[in-house]
């Protein structure tokens, strides 16, 4: 054996058995009153305990009551916030797309004007020309009929003045110091 084992190992010859195993099991009324004490004591704190944890908790869940409605309150704030937002765009989307349609109803009424007051400005500078044409073609045809007529007019009128010379000079005779009718005939 080494060394370690002689101090692990006492000797039994010096304990008496019989005396040691009396005294651990023996109940005496005063052990039994302090086992009551601890018995009261653990029933009273566990109540004690519960009474304090029941209150803890109730106090805990008001907080937690408030908290969650506060939560709740939030996030019914936020939905509200949003759908007043959705509902203001929509709003400002419609008054724009309303603006927007009455602008486009003005500029087409008046293009529209424009386009008519055009057309009523040509339609009648046309009929202006075509009058004038026709106006000057009728003066033109009027001039040509009077300047023939005025032609035909000058020729008749020399033709008989011609006639009427000629007939004049076969009515005289010449004197001394004319020519012949004849002469005065080609003449003329």
């Amino acid at each position: 054996m080494d060394g370690n084992q002689k101090l692990l190992e006492k000797s039994n010859d010096s304990l008496d058995y019989s005396v040691e195993q009396s005294e651990a099991y023996t109940v005496t009324t005063e052990n039994n009153n302090e086992l009551m004490k601890v018995a009261i004591g653990t029933l009273v704190g566990a109540t004690l305990g519960a009474i304090a944890g029941a209150l803890a908790i109730k106090g805990m869940g008001e907080r937690l009551n408030q908290t969650v409605k506060g939560f709740g309150n939030s996030v019914k704030g936020a939905v509200n916030n949003v759908n007043q937002t959705v509902k203001t765009v929509g709003d400002t989307i419609v008054n724009v797309a309303d603006g927007v349609n009455d602008t486009v109803k003005d500029v087409g009424t008046a293009v529209r004007d424009s386009a008519i007051g055009v057309n009523d400005v040509v339609k009648n500078t046309v009929d202006t020309v075509k009058g004038t044409a026709v106006n000057v073609n009728d003066t033109a045809i009027n001039t040509a009929h009077i300047v023939k007529g005025a032609a035909d007019g000058i020729k008749d009128t020399v033709k008989n003045t011609v006639d009427v010379a000629k007939s004049a000079v076969a009515d005289d005779k010449p004197s001394d110091g004319q020519s012949s009718a004849t002469n005065q005939s080609a003449y003329l």
